[in-house]
């Protein structure tokens, strides 16, 4: 009798694991398409020396990423948070499709949407010696028919005046997918349909999560002094809106870190994770590997990365070189107080990039040292006392970093959460 009842045992559990559901989530993997290049000179080199994303090597990583996909880790679903192309050009976006229809031809299903770099910018150009020249970029309704397979289909429930959709690429998960548009902000128009259709969803019985190009809520104090479009506009009551719908995850980008942050609703009833997830093309080079129990209410997420590439053998390392340099002249052309700990900062950065910085030997390291940094610097500009606060308020950004907390000295809302393996568990 025992042994029936072990066989019954190993066969339901053999079931369950197959019930399981495997979620790749990888975001701003920036491709450049062929023939932007037409011949190297001043004019691509200039903007490859000011830009921290590989993008001379993009087309190399989503290969690498989707061979891994198909032959490796063979998910059910991938989610692409946005950032799709280079900016926005025709020819990066057919060359993304390209490599998702490989996918789609081996029984992975892929979600994507649109990050601010993809319908188009002043940058959507060809390089030709000291030259460049403007090319054509898709409409909303070229990209939604570009990607009519991967988001855009006719199983799709389309919002009308952004590229938002609810998708349920699996029975009882629905995914929406969020247009938060070039500057990282929703009407309310987008916000209540957003809304409405996660009510419906989860009314219905359904499990929601959402994804969206920008993250929902800041994960460290200052974050904006990086990126002036770092958090969604107005991201307080955007954040309580979709956690009071009943959105308990979204997947995000933008900020090329992989990092997770909680935070809650307005009376802090209902939690919101925002996975937010680095670049394919910018060091570390993150994915994210999700397995969804088969009830779709616990979400195990771990954190993977390319760490080399066939022609790079020290990919890891020279990634993370450019990284460093590009960050330390982004900083230091600023006008303002990061300026003055460019080196200091650029570090505090990478180790951001690396996640769970209150892990880090060399973080923490930094943290000890961090308060003598200060005083030397309100010394060297004790002249000029307006710096003194943007001191302080450097400092407090560092400390938050190098914390790993979110929501920094806000009572009732600091977290700190593990960047790279977390178990959520959504409420039922």
């Amino acid at each position: 009798m025992k042994k029936i009842v072990g066989i019954l045992l190993l066969v339901a559990l053999a079931v369950m694991a197959q019930a399981q559901t495997k979620i790749v989530v990888i975001s701003d993997i920036h491709v450049m398409g062929h023939g932007l290049l037409v011949n190297d000179g001043p004019a691509w080199q200039q903007h490859l020396a000011k830009d921290r994303k590989m993008l001379d090597k993009s087309r190399e990583l989503l290969d690498a990423m989707v061979e891994k996909l198909k032959t490796d880790i063979k998910p059910q679903l991938v989610l692409i948070t946005g950032d799709l192309t280079k900016d926005g050009e025709l020819a990066s976006h057919e060359y993304v499709v390209s490599k998702l229809d490989e996918l789609r031809e081996a029984g992975i299903h892929t979600l994507v949407i649109p990050g601010n770099h993809d319908l188009g910018n002043a940058n959507a150009v060809t390089y030709d010696g000291d030259k460049k020249t403007k090319v054509a970029v898709p409409t909303q309704a070229l990209f939604a028919k570009l990607y009519a397979n991967y988001g855009y289909d006719e199983h799709a429930d389309r919002e009308n005046t952004t590229l938002t959709y609810t998708n349920e690429p699996i029975p009882g998960l629905v995914v929406i997918g969020i247009d938060s548009g070039e500057n990282g902000w929703l009407s309310n128009m987008t916000l209540n349909w957003v809304c409405n259709k996660a009510m419906e969803a989860r009314k219905a019985g359904k499990q929601v999560v959402a994804m969206m190009h920008h993250p929902l809520f800041p994960h460290f104090h200052g974050v904006e002094k990086f990126v002036n479009t770092a958090v969604i506009s107005d991201y307080e009551h955007v954040r309580n809106r979709l956690a009071d719908a009943g959105i308990g995850i979204i997947f995000t980008g933008h900020f090329h870190t992989s990092d997770i942050a909680k935070d809650y609703n307005a009376d802090l009833s209902k939690a919101i994770y925002d996975v937010n997830t680095g670049s394919l093309i910018s060091y570390p080079c993150d994915y994210r590997l999700v397995t969804v129990s088969h009830d779709l209410y616990t979400w195990n997420i771990t954190t993977g990365h390319i760490t080399h590439l066939p022609d790079d053998a020290h990919f890891s390392t020279t990634s993370k070189q450019r990284l460093m340099a590009s960050v330390k002249h982004h900083l230091s052309s600023k006008n303002n107080a990061l300026s003055l700990f460019a080196d200091h900062a650029a570090d505090c950065f990478i180790i951001h990039a690396e996640g769970n910085e209150h892990q880090s030997p060399m973080g923490q390291e930094m943290l000890k040292t961090l308060e003598g940094m200060m005083q030397e610097a309100e010394q060297f500009t004790e002249m000029v006392p307006k710096l003194k606060n943007k001191i302080a308020d450097v400092e407090k950004m560092m400390h938050s970093i190098l914390k790993d907390i979110s929501e920094y000295g806000v009572p009732g809302r600091e977290n700190q959460t593990d960047d790279l393996t977390l178990v959520i568990e959504l409420p039922k």
